[in-house]
């Protein structure tokens, strides 16, 4: 909350001292000192960037700043340097850099760069470049021209060719970093070369721009079996309890190949033994109620994102959640399931295929959450068919409302929590058909000083009590 896009915004439904008091405190901790990320898009830290950081190596900055230092500590009178060391060194550098634009790069380059990647987790390109120049290309390498809210490679880790006749052509591999969900602009790719000291790089820049969609990062947490469990949540619903026998009984129909998470009680010996691969036996009232659909539903509200706030002070817990749900979808899709629709807050969306439920993931945004009225759920659901698994970060009562509603009607609904803060009040109720999932924000360094830093800022924002002013 120290930067201009943190300014408050006025809410109409609150009294205007209360927004007063807001902006004062937000104005006492802006920033006056502006990022790094602000500044260096000046046309004199542009220059110094490709002249020194882009323009040297390693070993052409030591051989300059020693020659200045050679240079400005040297006395005619009564002097131990020679000055024409440092004469040398600065020579052979414009030599170098002479030589590298004479035999600049000229190639035109295409890329085959995946749809999606995950956030922390290098990305990787395959990239043909066609020399089109008159001369070979020698001791060249390939880099992401910008790579924002990204990592290069090390400088030593980058693919490196020693020579590329004219006309001719190869493939490198290219990698980076993403750090941040969302959609990421790659906007164009870099030829260096180092011909032919290795002092200097010369960089032509390629225009080859494409857009990745970054997931958040892998929770590493086991995901049960989805048809274990729906078949434990469909006997429910069937039988009107998990602990009892009483009800109509499950009669057998047919058999199927066996898929993963089937049951092995419901191996079926004979057939196996007569088609030669593993058949689950299918029983009627479990096979009725459990589809080969499911569909999603994520709830993008944060209990912290108050209505007077222009964007979340910590969105992890919003990642977690929708890396819960990309972990289910692959699992889903694993155990010979389909994704069939995908709800985010209370809008539906259908799926072709899995890269369209990574771009949803990869583009959503947080909604707030600081009430309980606020519409963040669906209210109906899209099919009485399939299985719906909804995934939240707090259980509430208008949650559990909605859940008992569609189990009443018939539909069958998964709920996986994962709790938006390490002291949730909140746990779900027992029952086969749900499941907690435990949170990694406890095993990270940030639930210190992020979470220190919240209380902060919610002590900072909120008007004081009366007994604080008496």
């Amino acid at each position: 909350m120290s930067e201009l896009a943190d300014r408050p915004i006025r809410v109409s439904d609150e009294i205007l001292l209360l927004h007063w008091w807001r902006l004062i405190r937000w104005f006492s901790n802006l920033r006056l000192v502006p990022r790094w990320s602000e500044h260096r898009a000046k046309l004199l830290l542009r220059l110094i960037r490709r002249l020194y950081y882009d323009g040297l190596t390693r070993t052409g900055k030591i051989i300059l700043i020693c020659s200045l230092l050679i240079f400005l500590f040297s006395d005619r009178a009564s002097s131990g340097f020679l000055l024409f060391t440092s004469a040398f060194g600065v020579g052979l550098l414009l030599w170098s850099a002479l030589l590298g634009y004479i035999c600049r790069p000229k190639v035109s380059v295409q890329r085959e760069t995946p749809n999606t990647a995950v956030a922390g987790q290098p990305l990787s390109s395959k990239i043909k470049v066609i020399n089109k120049g008159s001369f070979s290309l020698y001791n060249f390498s390939l880099r992401e021209m910008v790579v924002p809210y990204g990592r290069w490679p090390k400088e030593w880790s980058r693919p490196h060719q020693q020579n590329l006749p004219a006309g001719q052509s190869t493939t490198l591999s290219v990698h980076c970093e993403p750090q941040r969900r969302g959609i990421l602009n790659l906007s164009g790719l870099a030829v260096q070369t180092y011909f032919p000291f290795f002092l200097t790089r010369f960089t032509t820049r390629v225009e080859e721009s494409v857009d990745v969609y970054v997931l958040p990062e892998t929770l590493k947490v086991t995901i049960p079996s989805l048809r274990n469990i729906a078949e434990q949540a469909s006997k429910r619903l069937t039988l009107g309890s998990e602990s009892t026998r009483k009800g109509p009984s499950l009669d057998y129909t047919y058999s199927r190949p066996y898929q993963t998470g089937d049951s092995m009680r419901r191996l079926d010996h004979r057939a196996s033994s007569r088609h030669g691969e593993p058949m689950s036996k299918v029983f009627e009232g479990v096979e009725q109620i459990r589809r080969d659909k499911v569909y999603l539903i994520v709830d993008l509200s944060l209990a912290d994102f108050k209505a007077w706030q222009r964007r979340p002070l910590d969105e992890d817990p919003l990642d977690e959640r929708l890396a819960l749900a990309v972990e289910i979808g692959l699992s889903a899709q694993n155990e010979g399931f389909s994704l069939a629709a995908l709800a985010l807050g209370a809008s539906w969306h259908t799926l072709e295929d899995s890269h369209q439920f990574y771009q949803h993931i990869a583009t959503c945004k947080p909604e707030r959450g600081y009430s309980e009225e606020l519409n963040t759920l669906p209210d109906s659901a899209l099919l009485d068919e399939g299985i719906h698994v909804l995934i939240l970060g707090r259980w509430t009562k208008k949650a559990a409302a909605l859940v008992d509603r569609w189990r009443q009607s018939g539909i069958l609904v998964l709920v996986f929590l994962i709790n938006e803060t390490t002291n949730a009040g909140s746990s779900l109720p027992e029952g086969s058909h749900f499941v907690e999932v435990p949170t990694s924000l406890t095993s990270r360094a940030a639930t210190g000083s992020k979470k220190k830093m919240k209380e902060r800022m919610k002590a900072m924002f909120s008007m004081p009590s009366k007994k604080e002013v008496s």
